[in-house]
């Protein structure tokens, strides 16, 4: 430990400097205040011992220079002094003094003095360099922070949300949030949405949304299929994000004319199809994992379709929603917020909706990211980019058998179908071909091989069911042959699907009721099918559906 001494009487600072070097510490004498400054630089003493009453420069002036050439590390300044007046050591204490030594010194309580104090000159040291460290972690996080907020920036420059059919209300918990809203125009005059949930909040959340923007933008102005999209985001999160955390989605497609939705939903809670009156028409439940869990082999693309009737509203959200709660810990809870929908809903009132949202809260504190959307199901009047329709001159026949493995793996209709769009002005009915072929292929598989009954689907728990029996008769599939015979003809215009299967079971006799069920009309009905093909038709007593396609008609 270094010690100075300031003290004018050269008898105190000869044997206090000798109790000190006694001791084992460094010693260093000043006569005045003017000189223990001077000395000060030089030695960086631990501990100080400063006389009161001195010349040119006394103790009441000294302390305070000292301790600010100390910085942030704290200096004890032991007072010498034989005065015991109250009032001059107040004003020692006044001054920047820690303690006194009164004279004649005792060198018991001197040693123990300098002993003490020079743990506290320690602790200050330590607490400087945590400090310090913190200073530098706390700049280096805010620049990380800067760095991804600019990247975020303009990652969703593209993000428009200013569509007259479109409100949104995104509120994040942090500065950073964990919940994703992104839409696109698509280059037929459809809409594509994106809203998803990834695990937590803050900014490591937040750093999921670099890829699956970019991916999403990427192929929305390509104007690919849902189920392309869901594959390709599922593909880069599993690789980036950590075994803990995941992305719930609902990724959907609303057709030019407003009257077809195209979905996929991954753990989002039920987003809800409401009518003029805020009544619940249809909940379109999740049916999948959530997005960076299954490896692309697991992973199901398989998307949903529904047609939608005049004056119908789409609202989804994040769980941080029905989530919140009040100043009473109530929740809101789905059937509380059902309950505002409807109020809220046959005014037409979004704002106010989001107002009775807020009232709830109450200033509770926000433990989630909250995200609403509400999507007006009604033509787009979006611009369209005239797509190539020059339809190439050559016929071609294409005839594709899947067997169990390739049934097992990666959704077989997407390859197919991208096989097919390169093909000269065939690229602009690529959402169109994905719709049919996706749902004659599964209607095929899973009512002539799998023998799903679809009536279980009409509650959330039934489509867990569902989708689990799917799964395991999936895996036990053997001997099985879908047959896809593709045939183009140019005079015509038309492109035929002929898909056939090596069961012996057929479907049911509903299939060949040409009469449109308002019952199909959400889900994956023969009512999609028959909307968009110019001719259908059953062979082989239900075993094969053969579908035509006039590629002259414009891409719906």
């Amino acid at each position: 430990m270094k010690v100075l001494i300031v003290d004018d009487q050269p008898a105190n600072q000869v044997m206090l400097s000798g109790l000190i070097k006694r001791f084992g510490h460094q010693v260093r004498c000043a006569s005045n205040g003017i000189e223990a400054i001077d000395v000060f630089s030089d030695l960086e003493p631990d501990v100080v011992l400063l006389d009161v009453m001195m010349p040119i420069m006394d103790g009441f002036e000294t302390a305070p220079c000292l301790k600010a050439l100390s910085g942030d590390v704290h200096l004890p300044i032991l007072f010498i002094t034989a005065l015991d007046d109250q009032e001059t050591l107040l004003k020692c204490l006044e001054a920047g003094g820690d303690d006194f030594i009164s004279v004649p010194f005792e060198p018991v309580v001197l040693q123990a003095k300098l002993n003490a104090h020079a743990r506290v000159r320690e602790l200050s040291y330590s607490l400087k360099g945590k400090n310090e460290a913190l200073a530098y972690h706390s700049n280096r996080m805010e620049r990380e922070q800067n760095v991804v907020s600019h990247m975020l920036a303009n990652a969703l420059q593209e993000n428009e949300t200013q569509y007259p059919f479109l409100k949104t209300y995104l509120a994040p918990a942090s500065e950073f949030n964990g919940d994703l809203v992104l839409t696109k125009a698509g280059p037929l005059g459809n809409f594509y949405l994106f809203v998803g949930d990834f695990t937590g909040h803050g900014l490591a959340p937040a750093t999921g949304a670099l890829p699956v923007s970019q991916t999403f933008f990427d192929l929305a102005d390509k104007g690919l299929s849902i189920a392309n999209m869901v594959e390709e985001f599922n593909r880069k999160l599993v690789k980036l994000l950590p075994d803990d955390m995941f992305c719930a989605a609902f990724v959907a497609e609303l057709s030019a004319n407003g009257e077809r939705l195209t979905y996929w939903n991954g753990g989002i809670p039920d987003a809800l199809l409401i009518n003029e009156a805020g009544q619940v028409e249809n909940r379109l439940v999740p049916e999948h994992m959530a997005l960076g869990i299954l490896p692309p082999e697991e992973f199901s693309s398989q998307v949903s379709h529904c047609f939608i009737g005049k004056g119908i509203r789409l609202i989804t959200y994040t769980d941080g929603v029905v989530e919140m709660t009040n100043q009473d810990d109530q929740r809101l809870s789905e059937d509380g917020f059902e309950e505002l929908l409807r109020r809220y809903a046959c005014k037409r009132d979004f704002d106010g909706l989001v107002t009775a949202l807020q009232k709830f809260q109450q200033g509770q504190e926000q433990f989630d990211d909250v995200s609403l959307v509400c999507l007006d199901c009604a033509p787009t009047n979006l611009p369209v980019i005239r797509p190539d329709t020059n339809v190439t001159h050559l016929p071609f026949r294409l005839v594709v058998y899947l067997k169990e493995d390739e049934i097992r793996g990666r959704d077989p209709i997407i390859k197919l179908v991208d096989s097919l769009s390169h093909l000269e002005g065939i690229r602009a009915h690529k959402t169109t071909l994905y719709l049919l072929l996706a749902e004659a292929f599964n209607n095929t598989l899973e009512h002539s091989f799998l023998q799903l009954d679809s009536e279980i689907k009409q509650t959330g728990q039934g489509f867990d069911e569902y989708y689990r029996a799917r799964e395991e008769r999936l895996a036990e599939l053997e001997g099985v042959e879908i047959e896809i015979d593709i045939e183009y003809r140019p005079k015509s215009s038309l492109l035929s699907f002929s898909l056939s299967s090596n069961s012996e079971n057929g479907f049911n006799e509903s299939v060949n009721d040409t009469e449109e069920d308002e019952s199909l009309a959400f889900g994956r009905g023969l009512q999609l099918i028959r909307n968009f093909s110019s001719h259908v038709e059953w062979r082989d007593n239900g075993r094969c559906l053969y579908i035509e396609y006039d590629l002259s008609l414009p891409s719906a």
